[in-house]
């Protein structure tokens, strides 16, 4: 009969006649953490997995295979974690791109098909950082719908302002 991760963790704790606290400071934690984990609130990092199964003599295996939701937890850390950085590049990328039109009397007078290139260039960013945010927003899956429609809305609003000021800037300020 398997027993699912957090009250692992709590029954054996116990059994070593340790408090949370007393765990939480050997294995570097806070308090608050360790009883998140042991209500099920939350999943131990795989670093404070590691010390777990050594503390508690259990075999990583075991702990990960009882815990199943800790293996889809930690998969879902890294996904996210590697889809964040993908925001960046479009980001930076993005302020140069309209940096460059907007600063046309400082930087230099562009042709007008380089700088249409530049505009679709940053709408397609835009694109890029738009499937980026959905995708981040669906691995969270903790927001509510409206929260991140607000926030998508936000965003998108901000992008539209900077881009069409972006463009007046660019041609109509000499």
């Amino acid at each position: 009969m398997s027993m699912k991760l957090n009250l692992i963790l709590k029954r054996k704790r116990q059994e070593l006649h340790l408090t949370q606290e007393q765990l939480a400071e050997k294995l570097f934690v806070s308090l608050k953490t360790v009883s998140n984990w042991e209500t099920g609130k939350t999943f131990p990092d795989i670093e404070s997995l590691i010390k777990l199964a050594q503390l508690y003599h259990l075999s990583l295996d075991k702990l990960l295979v009882e815990g199943s939701d800790i293996v889809k937890d930690i998969e879902k850390k890294t996904r996210l974690t590697s889809l964040k950085k993908y925001m960046w590049g479009p980001n930076i990328l993005n302020l140069i791109l309209i940096i460059m039109v907007s600063q046309q009397q400082f930087l230099g007078r562009l042709s007008l098909l380089s700088t249409v290139l530049l505009l679709i260039s940053i709408a397609l960013n835009g694109i890029t950082l738009i499937y980026f945010s959905k995708e981040i927003r669906y691995e969270e899956n903790q927001q509510e719908i409206h929260k991140s429609f607000n926030k998508l809305t936000i965003r998108l609003l901000i992008f539209t302002i900077i881009f069409i000021g972006a463009i007046i800037i660019g041609y109509f300020i000499r």
